[in-house]
């Protein structure tokens, strides 16, 4: 009689759980197609802490441009441009709006300074802070425009390589170029479209090219540009110019990866000189003393009077 009970038990739990089963099932089929029919919205993804506190600076910064504008000090407007201009405007950002962020990072860099120094710590605290605020933005725009430099150089080689492909095919040069954009991402394919759009526009291409190249400061783009004006002058075929440029980057960038390489030996041999070789002289010393203290019969000197 138990058996039967037993087995009752498990054939009400199996029943159960292939109740529930098919019940998720049924519902979540039913939540994706009320989605499909945009009956229901899609919830919207949580901002991480660190998007919230730059959509709050970005905000910030627009707010107290003004103010922004009126402090300029070791600032040059010209040159925050060509940085803003060569770092792609991120987030959005605009010269003014640039000079209010430095500005919202100014005075929170003294508040905070000024509670350090309230709890002790003194003026030096203030002092790294303060220069972080005054001179942090613009190291940051810098090192966005350098890397963003770096990144269309890297990306250049592949690029020259598809288009010498798509241009070997038949495709003309503008059709081939607004097809290959169109799967890319990253900073060159943001210039490229740019420079299709300029030409949609109506801009004549050797100022569309000019423009490229004012907006950029990448030396393997220059010279791909003004391999495409002298080609276009001189008849050159560009789908060989493409695909020699994209071996001559290689080569160029496996010499400059030699060459860092090899300016590594010299700070490696320099940081050991300075780093390891003195902590290593400090430990023979102190094995020696040791030894000299309590080894004196191992060293020989058990007959000294000291």
């Amino acid at each position: 009689m138990s058996i039967w009970i037993y087995i009752l038990l498990g054939l009400s739990l199996l029943s159960w759980v292939l109740a529930m089963y098919f019940f998720l099932r049924y519902h979540l089929k039913k939540i994706k197609l009320l989605k499909n029919l945009s009956l229901i919205s899609p919830k919207k993804k949580k901002m991480s802490w660190s998007q919230e506190l730059k959509m709050l600076l970005l905000q910030w910064s627009n707010r107290f441009s003004p103010a922004g504008k009126r402090f300029t000090l070791f600032v040059n407007e010209k040159d925050l441009e060509r940085q803003l201009h060569l770092a792609g405007f991120p987030e959005g950002l605009t010269v003014s709006a640039f000079l209010g962020l430095r500005f919202v990072m100014l005075v929170a860099a003294l508040l905070i300074g000024n509670v350090f120094s309230w709890l002790g710590f003194g003026g030096l605290v203030l002092l790294l802070l303060v220069s972080a605020g005054l001179f942090g933005p613009s190291l940051w725009i810098r090192w966005l425009a350098k890397r963003r430099q770096e990144q269309i150089g890297l990306d250049l080689p592949d690029f020259l390589d598809t288009m010498s492909v798509t241009l070997q095919a038949g495709a003309p040069m503008d059709a081939a170029m607004k097809q290959i954009t169109s799967h890319m991402e990253g900073p060159l394919s943001e210039e490229l479209i740019r420079f299709q759009q300029e030409l949609d526009f109506g801009v004549p291409r050797e100022e569309a090219y000019q423009r490229l190249m004012k907006r950029n400061d990448c030396p393997e783009l220059e010279t791909l540009v003004l391999s495409l004006l002298q080609g276009s002058k001189l008849g050159v075929p560009i789908a060989k110019t493409f695909s020699v440029m994209a071996e001559d980057m290689r080569e160029s960038r496996i010499g400059k990866i030699k060459e860092k390489a090899g300016k590594a030996g010299p700070k490696i041999t320099l940081i050991t000189s300075f780093c390891i070789l003195p902590g290593v002289i400090l430990c023979i010393m102190g094995l020696l003393i040791l030894n000299f203290i309590y080894n004196r019969e191992g060293m020989g000197l058990s007959g000294w009077p000291f």
